[in-house]
């Protein structure tokens, strides 16, 4: 039979005298333990509770850092709405830069070749675009078929436009020549105090070349009459 190596008070009043000699006190009042001899040293376990103890200090150190680490991210600003926004504001600015230079530049020519630049700036700002690929925006011209043209300069594009017949009756006449229309216009510009049977507003800057001009030539005769 199987011998137990600890046993109860009340196990140890059960056993023989005989039995009873092979056991003797235990650490703990009412115990008993089996008297041997030779039982192999218990196993060190210190180191691996020690790395056990480590691992685990460790780990609450880790998830410290990682709890701390997301509350930074989460206090971060969300880049994508950011770079929405950035995108849009950029936009804007390009928007506002491209139709200043545009109007800028085609009003200053358009007030040195015509009696009536208001009118004529809008067509010439249909010649102009906007490169804003380099450190800073610059003008360039378009040529007829609507994409840049590298040789054209203020120069051209104004004889260009003086040489239009469909612009004629607003063209400041050249001296050399002797043509064009009057260096003081018999009409408004700006588009004023449109002539007696003339109905609607005229929209200057939708117009093609050929209403332009019958619009001032219509302004003129009617002017004329009066």
């Amino acid at each position: 039979m199987a011998i137990r190596f600890k046993l109860t008070k009340a196990q140890y009043d059960a056993l023989s005298d005989e039995m009873k000699s092979e056991y003797i006190a235990g650490d703990k009042d009412g115990e008993f333990v089996l008297d041997v001899t030779g039982l192999p040293a218990p196993e060190d376990n210190g180191p691996l509770k020690r790395a056990l103890e480590a691992e685990r200090n460790a780990h609450k150190e880790t998830k410290t850092a990682l709890g701390a680490a997301n509350d930074k991210i989460a206090a971060f600003p969300n880049v994508e709405e950011l770079t929405t926004k950035h995108a849009q504001e950029t936009g804007k600015l390009k928007s506002f830069a491209d139709k200043t230079l545009k109007e800028s530049v085609a009003a200053s020519i358009a007030g040195k070749i015509s009696t009536a630049p208001t009118l004529l700036a809008p067509k010439i700002a249909e010649r102009i675009a906007v490169d804003m690929s380099g450190d800073e925006p610059k003008t360039v011209f378009l040529g007829k078929d609507g994409k840049p043209d590298p040789s054209l300069t203020v120069e051209k594009i104004s004889e260009e436009f003086v040489a239009n017949a469909d612009y004629k009756a607003i063209i400041i006449a050249s001296k050399a020549t002797g043509g064009g229309a009057p260096a003081r216009p018999l009409v408004n510009p700006l588009g004023g105090g449109a002539p007696q049977g003339e109905q609607g507003n005229f929209n200057a800057a939708k117009a093609s070349g050929a209403d332009l001009a019958a619009h001032l030539k219509a302004k003129k005769e009617a002017a004329a009459q009066q």
